[in-house]
């Protein structure tokens, strides 16, 4: 059995998105966090909170217990990992896998789908502050995040499905204003054990964003990207994965994902420094060699930059 649960903020696609994927993974049965909340008068307290975490613990144990259903789908907003975690706790000792996939958008993708929600009266106008605060909470969340831009509930459930179903690679990775001791450890092994850099790291890694990829629960791979003095303009770079993870596509999906990050932030085009002899695979990825070839610690670089 797989129990699949799918959050992001408000407006981020989440009913839409487990509505399209039950119709394609059937046998399936799919619960919305948001009706546990279906109370008038609504009252948000400790005692309600521990209400509803309880009812949606037993409503998921239950469909686990029956043995009906292969897939278990459930969807709400989910801000904090800690209600993931309180929610797994109380689950019965049956084998299940678990997936946890964030649907992700850029700002203008957000509020157009919020005022569309508001001009139908479905949410008040105090939405687009509430859904904007929470969306920046989920990049530290360690997540399959899926960027809903440009795809329908149906791309992004599809995506989903192959995903569980081992057909495509979707790495749980989280995004931090900090360097994680796990990519530190990424970086010292590949650049300076393997490739022998000395200088790895620098002060660009205090303004960055660092992104950390996990597989089978093991730290992966990883990666940096921020914005440079061109608006519009990011730099990836530090990318970089474990010996033990290599030959299974993650490399591009790293740089995809950084791609992503960094057009949810307002970026039109990514800029990196590639070696020399790595060219042909970002190349392959979409970028475009800029100028002559430098030296960096004794190793041929060269820029390249993509449109995104």
């Amino acid at each position: 059995m797989n129990l699949i649960f799918i959050n992001g903020t408000m407006g981020a696609g989440k009913t839409t998105t487990a509505r399209a994927l039950q119709k394609i993974m059937p046998p399936c049965v799919f619960s919305d966090g948001d009706n546990f909340w279906d109370m008038h008068p609504f009252a948000v307290n400790e005692r309600s909170k521990r209400m509803v975490l309880q009812n949606i613990s037993a409503v998921l144990s239950n469909f686990l217990e029956s043995g009906l259903f292969e897939n278990i789908l459930f969807c709400w907003v989910m801000h904090e990992e800690s209600i993931v975690k309180e929610i797994l706790s109380r689950m019965p000792g049956l084998p299940f896998r678990f997936f946890l996939f964030t649907l992700t958008c850029g700002e203008r993708t957000l509020t157009e789908r919020l005022a569309a929600d508001v001009a139908a009266g479905a949410r008040s106008g105090g939405i687009f502050a509430r859904s904007k605060d929470r969306a920046a909470r989920y990049d530290e969340m360690l997540s399959c995040k899926i960027d809903t831009d440009g795809r329908s509930p149906e791309e992004s459930a599809a995506l989903i499905a192959k995903a569980v179903r081992g057909e495509i690679l979707l790495l749980p990775y989280k995004a931090t204003a900090y360097l994680t001791p796990e990519a530190r450890a990424i970086r010292e092994e590949v650049f300076m054990r393997e490739q022998g850099f000395a200088e790895e790291f620098d002060g660009r890694d205090e303004n960055c964003l660092h992104l950390t990829f996990y597989k089978d629960g093991e730290p992966a791979a990883c990666c940096r990207c921020f914005e440079t003095e061109s608006e519009g303009v990011f730099a990836a770079g530090r990318i970089a994965v474990r010996k033990l993870f290599r030959g299974q596509g993650l490399g591009r999906y790293v740089l995809q994902a950084a791609e992503e990050c960094a057009r949810r932030r307002g970026a039109k085009e990514m800029t990196l420094s590639a070696q020399v002899r790595a060219r042909g695979f970002y190349e392959k990825c979409g970028y475009a060699a800029e100028g002559a070839p430098f030296d960096e610690e004794g190793v041929p670089h060269v820029r390249m930059r993509k449109t995104l």
